[in-house]
């Protein structure tokens, strides 16, 4: 889990400035070889996103297969992908919140990814 408020603290993006100006943070981490999974598995999204409401209390997630999209553009994508250190069918899995929450979220997301790994 890495923390990327600073590749973000100039972001035209209304959520992350919102989250960053409430005193917030952007926690991501970087699922190897998962790129396209949640776009292409709805399924899995929709549940990814229940239970990280229901147990973080998070709204969601964002993931740079998504990119650009939410006010963040292309450069803000290479950053993110940049600092993960991304290669080809990688992709990277960002929460924006309060930290214990977000947080918590990502573990969530990783544990989840992980089970759909074995």
């Amino acid at each position: 889990m890495k923390e990327v408020n600073d590749l973000l603290s100039e972001t035209n993006s209304h959520v992350i400035r919102e989250v960053l100006d409430s005193g917030g943070v952007i926690v991501g981490i970087k699922a190897e070889g998962f790129a396209g999974v949640l776009i292409e598995d709805q399924k899995l999204t929709d549940s990814l996103a229940k239970k990280v409401e229901k147990e973080a209390g998070v709204k969601g997630f964002i993931s740079t297969d998504e990119l650009p999209k939410y006010g963040l553009n292309k450069q803000d994508k290479r950053n993110i992908e940049e600092a993960f250190g991304v290669k080809e069918g990688d992709v990277v899995i960002l929460v924006a919140d309060q930290r214990e929450k977000a947080e918590k979220a990502i573990q969530i997301i990783e544990a989840e990814i992980a089970k759909r790994k074995e």
